[in-house]
């Protein structure tokens, strides 16, 4: 299956907004992406960034794919010239591309511009709605930011950039809602303390946790203790239980930090003003 992917994300939104708006299309709510490959294509992929193209790969498992790929272009090049120092042109030379007359079995248009912050109700990932249309305040517990899809570098520069925006308003985690930020790796950790991050999420009332699996197999800070509990995670599956007894509603990064502070699931605008 092939997604074109035009325009651009505003800034409220992101890769994580797009993979629920995709996941709750009808044709994987109805499980015909089992089985399948994924494929991301078009000009909006020059947009995101090479943690945000990770987002959209690494979820194409919750749209029932075996895997999801993006062809290599430049800001691969860069990154992996940087990380292991082969070679720019050695590393040109070895990237696959798609034929031209490529056939596949289905074809979306996605437009970038058009998706909206959203958010998954408890139960499945593919309950995707946008949050404009999410019935009545949902008040929360738990924020959790972390995991394979959330705990990444861009993800700490949207939780950054929400809660340097709250504590400049005076506002900090809500009273009663727990609020954790976990790093994806040590060499995360550092890319946060580097930036100040650290500082920010502390003063704002955040709990940080070290590299590891964590709330979204129910293993440590962030899970839910009771069925009465609800959460709003960044992680990437909210099947029943997969995150302690209570309720998981996933969201973008940006959505996660900003409904800490809120006490509720809000949109990130609330906070951006954008």
């Amino acid at each position: 299956m092939r997604f074109v992917l035009r325009g651009a994300l505003r800034p409220g939104v992101s890769a994580k907004d797009v993979m629920l708006h995709i996941l709750a299309q009808p044709f994987f709510r109805t499980s015909k992406g089992i089985g399948k490959v994924l494929e991301f294509a078009g000009p909006g992929i020059a947009s995101l960034d090479l943690d945000e193209r990770a987002t959209l790969t690494n979820m194409a498992v919750e749209a029932g794919g075996f895997t999801g790929i993006i062809e290599a272009d430049e800001v691969v090049v860069d990154y992996l010239h940087a990380q292991r120092g082969a070679p720019k042109d050695e590393i040109r030379a070895r990237i696959l591309r798609g034929d031209d007359d490529a056939a596949y079995l289905e074809s979306f248009d996605i437009d970038l511009d058009a998706v909206e912050p959203m958010v998954a109700t408890p139960g499945d990932p593919r309950n995707g709605v946008p949050l404009s249309k999410l019935d009545g305040d949902v008040k929360i517990d738990i924020a959790y930011g972390g995991s394979c899809t959330g705990g990444k570098k861009s993800d700490m520069d949207m939780y950054a950039r929400v809660l340097a925006k709250a504590l400049e308003k005076g506002l900090r985690v809500a009273d009663g809602v727990e609020c954790y930020i976990q790093f994806g790796s040590q060499q995360i950790r550092a890319y946060a303390e580097e930036r100040g991050y650290t500082d920010i999420f502390e003063k704002a009332g955040v709990t940080m946790i070290d590299p590891s699996c964590g709330a979204c197999i129910n293993a440590g800070p962030g899970a839910s203790r009771t069925k009465e509990q609800v959460s709003i995670s960044a992680q990437n599956r909210n099947f029943p239980g997969r995150s302690g007894p209570g309720q998981v509603y996933l969201a973008s990064p940006l959505a996660v930090v900003a409904s800490a502070v809120m006490g509720k699931i809000v949109p990130p605008e609330v906070l951006l003003g954008e």
